[in-house]
Order: structure tokens, then sequence, then C-alpha cells
């Protein structure tokens, strides 16, 4: 089976990462980035990403509880790709963060192209996804997706996806898929 993944907010917790960022910074913010978002509402976004991504903190994001053990489980077993929308010249920090973890292949590519590369190039059997906008486009692409319920920005694609609560529920999920398919 072939299994692609996002990266940030569903191995790795970006949200969090941000937010200690943000407050090492002595950044303000007056909105909840677990339900809104975290680079949103900043007088300037694009600056504060770019703050965000140019220090050491895409390189320290910890792992989701059992993300890491699963993957390398699922990755002894099947293809393992992983796609994120992080640019390019991210790709390194997003190498060594990953570094314990085995995958055939890690895309960084960008926003506007993650789609398209899911879909036409990497052509997964199951994906998995927490941005609501992408767990519909890959449903309607014919694209099993399992995405992760405790987001609260992804309550309701219970209609197009498949939810996990944990990542040890992952492998019987897809044990689950590949029985229908």
């Amino acid at each position: 089976m072939k299994i692609c993944s996002d990266v940030d907010g569903v191995i790795l917790n970006y949200i969090q990462g941000f937010i200690d960022f943000t407050q090492r910074e002595k950044i303000p913010y007056t909105h909840d980035p677990e339900i809104y978002g975290v680079i949103r509402n900043f007088p300037d976004d694009v600056e504060m990403r770019d703050q965000f991504h140019g220090g050491d903190d895409l390189r320290q994001l910890n792992y989701f509880d059992d993300s890491l053990k699963i993957l390398n489980k699922l990755a002894s077993q099947h293809e393992l790709h992983l796609v994120t929308a992080l640019e390019p010249e991210q790709t390194q920090k997003r190498t060594d963060n990953l570094k314990e973890l085995n995958y055939a292949s890690l895309q960084c590519v960008g926003d506007l192209h993650k789609e398209q590369i899911i879909v036409e190039e990497v052509q997964p059997d199951v994906m998995l996804e927490d941005r609501p906008e992408l767990i519909k486009a890959f449903y309607n692409a014919g694209i099993h997706v399992l995405y992760p319920d405790w987001h609260l920005y992804t309550k309701g694609m219970d209609r197009f996806a498949t939810p996990f609560s944990n990542w040890l529920e992952i492998p019987e999920l897809l044990q689950d898929f590949s029985k229908i398919n």
C-alpha cells in the first residue's frame, strides 16, 4: 500500500511549536491558534511566518504521541511518502526534524503545489491530512483520507474522511481499508 502523510499538524506539532516561538519571542496575538490557525491575524502574516521559519524551530518540533513509532512500523510494511506545504527552502530543516523517521520520500512543495503533487505524482492509496480543504480535495480525487480529529478545525470532516483520535488507531484503520480494497 502507498501511504502519504502531511507533516505539520499530523506528525509534528506545528501549532505548539509556533506557540512556544511566540512566547519565547514575546509576540502577542489576539486569537486562539488552536481554533483559527497559527499564522493568522497578525499585522503581517508573511513576515510572521518568515520569522518563525527563519530560526531553528522547524528543526525542533515535537512528534505527536506515538506518531514516530507507528509511522516507522508502517514504513517497514508499506511505501511511506511525506509531502508538506513548507517551501522547498525549508527541506533541510524538515529533514533534520524527521531524521528518526523512515520514509521513501519527503517533499517540501509549497502551499500552492501540494494538492497537485499528491494527486498527480505520489498517487497514494491513503492520505493522512489535517487541512479541511485538502481533505475534501483528496476525497474528491478518490483517495482514502485519514485525519486527526484532535484539531478543532477538522470537526465535520468525517463526511469526507476517517477520523483518528490517536496514532495507535492507524494500523487497524489501514487494515480495515485494505480489506475493503
